[in-house]
Formats: C-alpha cells, structure tokens, sequence
C-alpha cells in the first residue's frame, strides 16, 4: 500500500503511513475441558492506553508493544504481522482492522502521546520504558458469563419506595 493510499472507515480516512502501535497481550482461552490455556493476542493500543503505560504506574498483560505504521500491517484491508518483530503463534485480536484504524485516530489526535519511535520495541526488558507485565486478573477470550437467579442482590424493602 502506498503511503496515499487509504482505507475508510465512517468519514475519516486512515492514510498508509500513520502512526500505530501494536501490542501482544497474555491472554487465556478456555479448552474443552474447561481448563485456560495461555495464548498470546496480538491488538491495537490506542493513545491513551500507550500514555498510562509509559509511565509505568499500573501492570498490563502486554508482554510487547511495537510502534510501526498502518501500512505495514494493514495491507489491502488484510492484517499481517511482522515476522521478526512478532512471536510465532500469536492470534489477532478481534475486529482487528477496525480497532487498527480507530488507535492510529487516537495518535493523530495526540501526537505527544507517540512514546514508542517508529519501529521499535518495548518489553519488560527493554525499550523506551519497562512494562509491568502481569497476567493478573487474568483475560479470559471466550468465557461464557451465565447469570443466575442467585446472582440476583437482595435489596432493602424500602429501597424503592417513597417515605
């Protein structure tokens, strides 16, 4: 794609170069059995998300951010992944283009909030600043919520009446 190139989404149009940063997340999906297997997912990060992580104050499930440009994931509206940067294995999050395309919004509405260069990492080991990475709470992909009667809260008998 070149860097005129465009892809639409509502009225406001992506342009090839933009500035994005992707990031690979510790996730857990639940297996037949029922047990959580570990699997790693690769998501936009918007700006805001990428400031609140660059100050280092709360842990995340990221194990890898990496600043790069709309076009070289993006590619005629399919995602691909660079090889050298990115972990064999690792999924794409879901409605992966879309979310692309509203994170690189966020960076063009917040430029200050580019804490990561073009084309470099950040780790728990390494890069412009250190993640706190943390599997805890955990972020469970296909988790089914099922709601019972007893998870209703018994309330109070004059919470809704008029005194």
């Amino acid at each position: 794609m070149s860097d005129t190139a465009q892809t639409h989404l509502g009225s406001s149009p992506v342009q090839g170069l933009e500035y994005v940063v992707l990031g690979v997340a510790t996730c857990f999906q639940q297996d037949q059995e029922g047990r959580l297997v570990e699997v790693l997912v690769a998501e936009p990060v918007p700006a805001a998300d990428l400031d609140c992580l660059a100050q280092e104050r709360r842990s995340t499930s990221y194990v890898l951010l990496y600043a790069t440009t709309y076009a070289e994931i993006v590619n005629n509206g399919i995602p691909t992944l660079p090889a050298d940067v990115f972990p064999p294995g690792v999924l794409l999050g879901e409605n992966f283009v879309e979310r692309v395309q509203a994170a690189a919004r966020t960076y063009r509405s917040k430029p200050q909030f580019r804490h990561i260069p073009l084309h470099q990492t950040c780790t728990p080991e390494r890069g412009v600043f250190r993640l706190n990475h943390s599997v805890e709470p955990r972020r469970i992909l296909n988790a089914v919520v099922e709601v019972k009667d007893a998870d209703n809260i018994k309330q109070h008998p004059h919470t809704h009446r008029q005194l």
